[in-house]
């Protein structure tokens, strides 16, 4: 597995996804936006052009200021949907067309200081991207936004398989599993060939949703690589809920979290590495809130700040011989950071370095 960002046995990546955390490095390389009612508005042509621009410049910056500081396990960025704002709208087209020129320019630089520094990079199209839809509308602008995502990569110059762009699998819609994987499956050949190639498909965290099982099924049927959610696999089975005293002293219910954990041994694990056949799987993790806040006691599958459950982390450690991980949490750079400070002092507890596979 030689791609670009992993020419070495050390060169495992775990990921910062999409912005920063810190105020004073947010307000420099995070992305501005505007939105649809803003664009119709008077001046909206010059917001939408000049976010877009900036948001390309500051991608660069990005690549070239802060991820060359961090260690090489540390270069590895999830790049934000924002990078041109409102540009699937129709009445933009033209707008876009007059800046395409610079768009392309800056971000083949990019693309470039990203090869240099060997500086893996994935974008995430959000939930409303469902090609596995039964309405041919949604499937239609579905197709239209990973497009839009693909042409990241395509204007770095990135290979499509150095380039990774997940999505949810998702289209159940109370059906069989089956039918949304067919319909998925079917509605994949309206992509570019690029954008299939880049595509990688994700499990879901509902109990009732797409596990990595039927993940794993879709990839038999397509060429396209499995992306396991190792958070999303332990929400998918916690299927039962207790009723609690919460710190009120109200009865309440609270999920049960005692789930099996997915680990490196597992033959889904196993079986998802292989669908990324010569590059280097793109994975992700994240960890629940701690059970002592109340907030998120019916709400396990969110986000917390950090990675801070040393038992989970332990059993992540060793997949990152096989796979690099999108760190999904809220701080952020910090959560990213903080991860790496764990698997250091591992590392020094037992005497050898962590190397991939």
């Amino acid at each position: 597995m030689i791609n670009y960002f992993n020419k070495q046995r050390t060169d495992w990546r775990i990921s910062q996804c999409c912005q920063f955390y810190n105020k004073t490095l947010a307000k420099r390389y995070n992305f501005g936006t505007t939105t649809k009612t803003y664009a119709l508005k008077e001046g909206g042509k010059q917001r939408v052009q000049t976010k877009a621009l900036e948001n390309c410049n500051k991608l660069l910056d990005i690549l070239t200021t802060y991820f060359p500081t961090q260690p090489m396990n540390l270069r590895s960025f999830r790049i934000s949907s924002e990078l041109f704002p409102c540009y699937t709208l129709a009445f933009t087209n033209d707008w876009y067309e007059e800046i395409m020129p610079q768009i392309k320019n800056i971000l083949s630089k990019a693309g470039e200081v990203a090869k240099k520094h060997s500086i893996r990079l994935s974008v995430h199209p959000g939930q409303y991207t469902v090609l596995g839809s039964n309405n041919s509308d949604v499937v239609s602008k579905s197709v239209e936004d990973l497009e839009y995502h693909a042409l990241y990569g395509k204007y770095m110059n990135l290979e499509p398989e150095d380039f990774t762009m997940n999505i949810h699998l998702q289209g159940l819609y109370g059906g069989k599993h089956i039918d949304g994987i067919k319909r998925f499956a079917t509605n994949f050949t309206y992509l570019s060939d690029y954008a299939q190639r880049c595509l990688a498909v994700e499990n879901e965290d509902k109990p009732k949703g797409y596990d990595i099982e039927h993940v794993l099924e879709l990839c038999a049927k397509i060429p396209v690589r499995a992306t396991l959610d190792t958070h999303h696999y332990a929400c998918h089975r916690m299927t039962q809920t207790e009723r609690v005293k919460n710190s009120e002293g109200k009865l309440v219910n609270r999920k049960i979290r005692e789930v099996q954990q997915i680990t490196s041994n597992d033959s889904f694990f196993k079986e998802a590495v292989k669908t990324w056949k010569t590059s280097r799987p793109l994975f992700h993790t994240s960890h629940p809130f701690p059970e002592e806040n109340e907030n998120y006691w019916m709400k396990p599958n969110a986000h917390a700040e950090l990675l801070w459950d040393e038992d989970l982390l332990a059993v992540t450690i060793p997949m990152l011989q096989y796979a690099d991980f999108d760190i999904e949490a809220k701080n952020k750079e910090q959560a990213v950071q903080s991860f790496y400070k764990f698997i250091k002092e591992e590392e020094n507890y037992a005497g050898e370095f962590l190397e991939a596979a």
